[in-house]
């Protein structure tokens, strides 16, 4: 029978799709590749902070409470320490809650394109990933009632990266309420994946909504620049859900010095998220205005969002830029698109981006 058909069976049969891949092209390029932060950190959650400061040899603190206050008392008490679950990133948050909502055939209804691996996980898990096209088109813009239309009772969750990866667009939260209204009607579980939240208004995080079947996912790695640390969150509120959430949830999340760090992060970071935000703004509106006066076709994407989507009918997009220097995210890596398009990153100056491609024109 073989070791391997004693395991799970949708391992054999799901195709690995991920846009990190283990050898990435290395020279003289400009990385506009992974959607870490730009300009980098706030440098003062390192100010007074020495290794010595830290026995490696103890554990963490089993619960993280800490941190878990100092999140509710950043968003102004919207919610408890008790609401709040750590994780290894977004991403081992969501790995977390698909424990316990997705089994042999549960259906996941998103859109596409959207955070691939979030998807590829739903799948390695038996789980059937539905989606909504996001059409070129229409510069690839959602369109609620394409995807509020497709809820129904044997959907087991809806998935919303808000702001989207890869096109950087900004779900308005009363859109986000009307899916998890009609989501609610139907007992579906809807998770509001904010990875890159901090690029948008606070007042459009699904945080400030309260609904039993709603659960929010957020990073310390894209708008504090804290990717190397590993540290993200979920946010529940339902008692259904949170019993779940807790039956799978294992202590000892993240080290110490990640927990350290992302408090000092929420305490001192705020000017620094507010100074990236208008820098990325000024960035990303000069390059965005070049490419588009060059042919190329942009995606529906926040003025305030590091990333967005960059479409040329007819062309590798990806070994084009790569060519010239430029390091981007294939567009083959997402379910829906090909290497016509790619995820752009914005370099931390539109200049040196323009500069490469200026330079292959002469």
């Amino acid at each position: 029978m073989g070791l391997k058909n004693k395991f799970r069976r949708s391992l054999l049969e799901v195709e690995l799709k991920s846009y990190v891949k283990e050898e990435v092209p290395e020279g003289e390029l400009i990385d506009c590749y992974l959607g870490t932060n730009p300009y980098g950190f706030p440098k003062e959650v390192l100010e007074g902070v020495s290794l010595g400061d830290f026995d490696i040899s103890k554990m963490p603190t089993p619960w993280h409470v800490a941190l878990r206050e100092k999140i509710a008392e950043y968003w102004g008490g919207l919610f408890s320490k008790d609401d709040v679950f750590v994780g290894a990133g977004s991403m081992g948050c969501l790995e977390d809650i698909n424990k316990f909502a997705i089994s042999e055939g549960s259906r996941a209804l998103g859109y596409s394109p959207q955070f691939s691996e979030y998807i590829t996980q739903v799948r390695v898990l038996g789980g059937i990933y539905e989606y909504v096209l996001l059409r070129k088109e229409r510069r690839f813009e959602f369109v609620p009632e394409e995807l509020i239309s497709r809820v129904r009772d044997d959907t087991t969750l809806v998935y919303i990266d808000n702001p989207n990866n890869p096109t950087g667009q900004v779900i308005p939260l009363d859109v986000i309420e009307d899916i998890v209204k009609k989501a609610l009607k139907h007992d579906v579980l809807v998770i509001v994946d904010e990875a890159y939240g901090d690029f948008m208004e606070p007042s459009n995080s699904a945080l400030h909504l309260d609904y039993p079947n709603l659960i929010v996912v957020r990073s310390f790695s894209k708008g504090f620049g804290l990717a190397n640390l590993r540290v993200g969150y979920s946010v529940v509120r339902g008692k259904d859900i949170k019993e779940l959430y807790s039956k799978i949830y294992i202590p000892f999340r993240i080290s110490t010095l990640a927990e350290v760090l992302a408090i000092r992060a929420l305490e001192k970071g705020r000017k620094f998220l507010a100074d990236v935000i208008t820098r990325i703004s000024e960035e990303k509106k000069k390059l965005v205005e070049y490419l588009e006066s060059k042919g190329f076709l942009i995606s529906r994407t926040s003025p305030t969002a590091p990333i967005f989507l960059l479409h040329k009918d007819g062309v590798n997009l990806y070994k084009y830029l790569l060519k010239r220097g430029i390091l981007t995210t294939d567009g083959s890596d997402f379910l829906g698109l090909d290497s016509s398009s790619v995820r752009v990153r914005i370099p931390p100056k539109a200049e040196m981006f323009i500069e490469k491609l200026e330079a292959s024109e002469s």
